[in-house]
């Protein structure tokens, strides 16, 4: 199926420009196809998973389908596979379009853009499975009930000075800040992680208030667990129960102080936003790990290189959370950094 891109301008949305998606996409690729002579055959692959609402660029973009959010990209010349990697629609086409934009009217703000064919939105809808043996709870009427119900207390949250682990305290907004144990950025950067398929699990480790501002925390990450029975796609990593399951038997076996502090997991794409989860993530954040100093971290895989970030919960948004690993004392006082990496 032929795809086009439209292009809009201004604030009516007056169609400018019909452009074939294929044509607009190989000057972005130029330099991959550099060294291999012959005529590239692209193969696109655009799925249905909701991507940020438009490229924040110069000019920024609406995205009109931002349902379909991501497109795998498998470039061949002569039969031969030269490249694929999958990105964000808004990441890949936004820059050629706001070239486009500012050569049609430089001084327009306002553009938006949608690649035409695809399936109506109601179309791309795909219902959760049905659970069998599942049912709903009447809390409320629990004396009424052959068990109680009733909420788990909260565990003690001890306070922590930060300067005692070379962390100069920063005045700020971010809720929490993440402190990696000895051994567990190594752990991070260099474990196994697959290039087709999202990978995760959990975090395991102490969660601190700040002694400098107790409304604010700390988590101290001792350990990486992988998590078992999960599912995975090139978009999405999911957990199951047999994960969390297999995560609270590991845990049993640890001192008490040893909490869930978090969890992690992969992106073969890389973000133009700034903040790299997906409204999936950010979905599975606040309905499963909710309370206030456990983390969401992200590991961003490139062909060349590990970046590690993460974030916490703060109103309703996840906030960046700066990260010092105790692994590095090359400086004894520094400020923790908004994100990790090696090549």
């Amino acid at each position: 199926m032929a795809l086009d891109v439209e292009l809009y301008q201004g604030e009516s949305r007056r169609l400018v420009r019909t452009q074939p998606l294929i044509e607009l996409l190989r000057p972005a690729f130029a330099e991959e196809l550099a060294g291999h002579p012959g005529r590239p055959r692209f193969v696109l692959k655009l799925r249905n998973d909701p991507g940020p609402a438009g490229y924040e660029g110069d000019p920024g973009l609406t995205n009109l389908r931002p349902d379909f959010g991501y497109i795998h990209v498998a470039i061949q010349v002569e039969g031969r596979v030269v490249h694929q990697k999958p990105y964000s629609v808004n990441g890949l086409v936004g820059p050629v379009l706001a070239q486009v934009a500012r050569k049609i009217a430089p001084e327009e703000r306002h553009w938006a853009f949608r690649i035409a064919g695809l399936p109506a939105a109601e179309d791309a809808q795909r219902l959760p499975p049905v659970v069998d043996g599942a049912d709903d709870i009447d809390v409320s009427r629990s004396a009424r009930l052959s068990f109680g119900i009733r909420p788990a207390a909260e565990p003690q949250v001890p306070l922590l000075d930060l300067t005692g682990y070379g962390v100069v305290p920063e005045e700020g907004d971010e809720p929490v800040t993440v402190l990696l144990g000895p051994g567990v950025q190594r752990r991070l950067m260099d474990m196994e992680l697959s290039k087709e398929v999202e990978e995760g699990g959990f975090l395991v480790g102490r969660p601190f208030r700040r002694a400098d501002d107790p409304e604010r925390y700390a988590v101290i990450v001792d350990e990486v667990l992988p998590a078992e029975h999960s599912g995975a796609s090139l978009m999405h990593f999911t957990f199951t129960g047999d994960s969390f399951r297999a995560m609270s038997r590991t845990l049993g076996e640890h001192p008490p102080e040893r909490q869930l502090v978090g969890w992690y997991h992969t992106h073969l794409f890389q973000t133009e936003r700034t903040i790299g989860l997906s409204r999936t993530d950010i979905d599975l954040h606040r309905d499963t790990f909710r309370r206030p100093w456990q983390v969401a971290a992200l590991i961003n895989l490139t062909s060349t290189r590990r970046i590690l970030s993460c974030y916490a919960a703060s109103a309703d948004w996840m906030a960046s959370c700066p990260i010092r690993s105790l692994d590095d004392d090359t400086d004894s006082r520094r400020s923790a950094h908004p994100s990790l990496g090696h090549h």
